[in-house]
Order: structure tokens, then sequence, then C-alpha cells
């Protein structure tokens, strides 16, 4: 573990804040696609991916080259 980390009650320690669950119901498509850019952007798991748009380090907006999702 990197120096400076710690671990309380089982609950990993980032920014000086305890971790806090949260539960999200995605498409098994959004879980894939949230997987992806976690990994392209060097993130280690896709909750990584949703604190840090949380944190407001990452901006999420609309892509205009993908056409409104279709799914069947």
């Amino acid at each position: 573990m990197p120096k400076g980390k710690k671990r309380m009650r089982g609950n990993p320690v980032d920014q000086d804040e305890l971790k806090q669950r949260l539960n999200l119901t995605v498409t098994p498509t959004g879980a894939r696609g949230l997987e992806e850019i976690a990994q392209e952007l060097g993130l280690k798991s896709k909750s990584e991916l949703v604190d840090q748009i949380g944190r407001r380090r990452l901006i999420v907006s609309p892509n205009p080259v993908v056409e409104k999702d279709t799914e069947e």
C-alpha cells in the first residue's frame, strides 16, 4: 500500500475521505463502456471513473459522433 494511504474499517481511504458505497444499475453495454473508458484513462476501475467524474476531475459531455442509443 502506498505511503500515506490507510485502510479504516475495511474501506480504502482516498483524498482523506472514507469511500462510501453507492449502488448503480446500468446496462451490460454501459458497464462495458465504463470499463473501457476507465482503462483508456489509466484508471483502476469503473468506481474510480465515477469518483473522478463526481469530483469534477473528468468532464462528461455528449459525443456528437455517436448516434442516439438505439438498443433493442
